[in-house]
């Protein structure tokens, strides 16, 4: 049942328009998590911002003007499989993060801006969910 509510959610904002509204423009800058779901075995598991403070849990993505990518996280999901030498380009609502040095290494995810909030998906080959993260955006300090 769970299950059913998470795919709806997934489902709806894979149809909202502002997917589309110029993410280039709203993507650069760090993202921190604060709510994620993820499907490692039969079971859906779900962290909110309260757990990830408790567990001293975090993810966080930084996407460069000039499209270097660069994460930190402590979390036990093998979100993104390639350290290093990064990129990230977009195309629709995918992001694409490409290995510098092997093309055979980059990796695409789906991704929404809605609100202010950033959701990133990213499955198994066999559907199942690895990562579905909420992230707001590092506000610069001045």
């Amino acid at each position: 049942m769970k299950i059913n509510a998470v795919f709806s959610k997934i489902v709806y904002w894979l149809k909202t328009s502002e997917m589309f509204a110029r993410p280039s423009k709203q993507l650069p800058g760090q993202w921190n998590l604060f709510e994620y779901y993820t499907e490692p075995g039969k079971e859906l598991i779900h962290k909110q911002e309260e757990q990830l403070k408790e567990e001293q849990l975090f993810l966080r993505l930084e996407f460069s003007e000039n499209a270097d990518f660069s994460y930190e996280t402590n979390l036990p999901i093998n979100f993104i499989a390639e350290e290093g030498n990064l990129t990230w380009s977009i195309a629709k609502n995918f992001i694409t993060l490409i290995h510098r040095d092997d093309f055979r290494k980059n990796q695409e995810f789906q991704f929404a801006i809605e609100n202010g909030v950033l959701k990133i998906l990213k499955k198994d080959t066999f559907g199942k969910i690895i990562l579905f993260g909420f992230f707001r955006k590092k506000v610069a300090v001045k």
